[in-house]
């Protein structure tokens, strides 16, 4: 798993508000392109990836902190949202048994 899996919008997150999900989606757009691996993203790096976006506000520091443990890891990010957890279920879905 990449971030790239993860750059769906993820609706319902443990966070309940679309601040923290907005912010989530950014981290991991981000990852995608700059080499879409996991890895722990500064806010540095965050707020100049943000600012070549457009749109960026320094009040994103706040949710950036609380959401960033979750995008450190594929396993980390199935727990952000249920929407992060179905993704990982298209890229390997449960083997059928067959009778």
């Amino acid at each position: 798993m990449k971030p790239s899996n993860f750059t769906k919008y993820p609706y319902n997150s443990v966070f309940k508000e679309s601040e923290y999900e907005t912010v989530a989606v950014n981290i991991m757009v981000i990852l995608k392109r700059t080499g879409d691996k996991f890895r722990s993203l500064s806010w540095g790096e965050y707020k100049s990836e943000r600012e070549l976006d457009g749109n960026f506000s320094l009040g994103e520091k706040s949710f950036f902190d609380q959401v960033k443990p979750y995008t450190r890891s594929a396993s980390k990010a199935v727990l952000f949202s249920k929407t992060w957890r179905d993704a990982t279920l298209t890229v390997y879905p449960k083997k059928r048994n067959r009778m």
